[in-house]
């Protein structure tokens, strides 16, 4: 984890370093002078040569100081969290609300291989596979926002207005992710569930007169799991940052809507932050992933 977020690191200072304009020159806007341009770049430390400023971020980086923002001139670390924080509970929601979901489809659809109920499963997973974020949000708008009037067609009400209005906002986009998190998958599942059931082990448990919901749910379907928590960790470090278009269609303010508003106002301390919090999140959970590994399957040890 430390080398990969090394690199990282020091990927992200390179190329904001390489991008075309002065972060100087877009903090003041337009109308500045040449005086205050010289001071602010000096405060900002550009003044200094490239790699003067690199091992300066990178000590502040190790410190927890990832800067201040130049639209509030707050730090950027507290409010990247806060808002990393968001986006963690739709993550966290959506992703098992798929898992949910996945499961029992997958391991229908194995069992059942060839079958009408997994031909229909195949093709709801290909179809929710294939299928934009911003047009099933959109669609789900339309249906329970617009139709029914039944949840709200998007915004954010925080916990402490109460966790019914708060549960109310959430699930549209949480419904959202967690189908287009279900039927990649179902597919993963039902691929490994396939190739586990051929294996001797489940023949031996079906010789010695157990139950088939015992050979399926307590032998096979352990074995089987290793794969998911695989693209399940993968997910879900992807999610943290990668809900940018769920979160612009719902006006949902985690780190993805914040990344586009920094972008915009060229607050680019708060967008490395956020791109660095991304990268750990991502690491964190592989690492997490490792050690299910061993929960789920006690062959797997780690010396």
């Amino acid at each position: 984890m430390v080398v990969v977020m090394f690199v990282v690191a020091t990927a992200v200072f390179v190329a904001f370093r390489l991008m075309p304009g002065n972060p100087a020159l877009m903090a003041l806007g337009l109308n500045y002078t040449k005086a205050a341009y010289v001071a602010l770049e000096k405060q900002m430390g550009l003044s200094k040569p490239v790699y003067v400023q690199y091992v300066i971020w990178m000590v502040h980086l190790i410190q927890g100081n990832l800067g201040t923002s130049s639209q509030t001139g707050l730090p950027v670390l507290p409010l990247v969290l806060s808002k990393a924080g968001i986006t963690l509970v739709l993550a966290a929601v959506g992703m098992g609300l798929g898992i949910i979901v996945a499961i029992p489809l997958g391991v229908y659809s194995a069992v059942h291989a060839g079958k009408t109920a997994d031909q229909v499963f195949r093709v709801f997973s290909m179809i929710g596979y294939s299928m934009p974020s911003y047009w099933l949000g959109v669609l789900l708008m339309l249906l329970f926002a617009v139709k029914l009037r039944v949840l709200p067609a998007g915004g954010y009400a925080p916990l402490s207005g109460g966790l019914w209005q708060y549960a109310q906002f959430l699930v549209l986009p949480a419904c959202t992710v967690a189908l287009m998190q279900a039927a990649p998958l179902m597919r993963f599942l039902r691929a490994s569930m396939l190739d586990v059931l051929h294996h001797d082990f489940v023949r031996t448990a079906r010789s010695k007169g157990l139950s088939e919901r015992v050979v399926i749910y307590k032998h096979a379907l352990r074995n089987a799991l290793v794969p998911l928590i695989t693209a399940s960790a993968l997910n879900m470090g992807a999610l943290i940052g990668g809900l940018v278009v769920t979160e612009q269609v719902y006006a949902w303010p985690g780190i993805g809507w914040e990344l586009v508003q920094s972008i915009f106002n060229r607050d680019y301390n708060i967008v490395e932050g956020i791109v660095i919090i991304s990268a750990f999140a991502f690491v964190l959970a592989n690492l997490l992933a490792d050690v299910l590994y061993a929960v789920v399957d006690p062959r797997i040890t780690y010396q």
